[in-house]
């Protein structure tokens, strides 16, 4: 932050990040106020470990939304889901939403 520059860190919706890290899924909370505490900036969530229903995806990823609005500090969040079907509904989860691959 003293150089100008943002704090992002990564997480995922599911158990496991994608590089077999622990994620956020149940956590969504304590991982909120945890990067509000080192003073994060961005939050990219991830797909993978992490159920391919529609329904499902998108409340995983409102609780963190929720959990990321609740601590009071604005932090962009950017979820990543890989597929067409987050389009019409990217806005209302997050900041920024991905529906393609890497």
């Amino acid at each position: 932050h003293t150089k100008g520059l943002k704090f992002g860190v990564y997480t995922d919706r599911g158990t496991e990040t994608c590089a077999g890290r622990p994620g956020s899924f149940n956590y969504e909370s304590v991982d909120a106020e945890t990067y509000k505490s080192w003073g994060v900036d961005y939050v990219k969530e991830d797909s993978c470990h992490a159920s391919g229903s529609p329904h499902t995806a998108f409340n995983e990823y409102a609780l963190m939304r929720d959990a990321l609005n609740a601590t009071g500090r604005p932090i962009m969040f950017s979820l990543c889901g890989w597929n067409e079907w987050y389009a019409p509904v990217g806005a209302s989860l997050g900041n920024l939403w991905r529906i393609g691959p890497d």
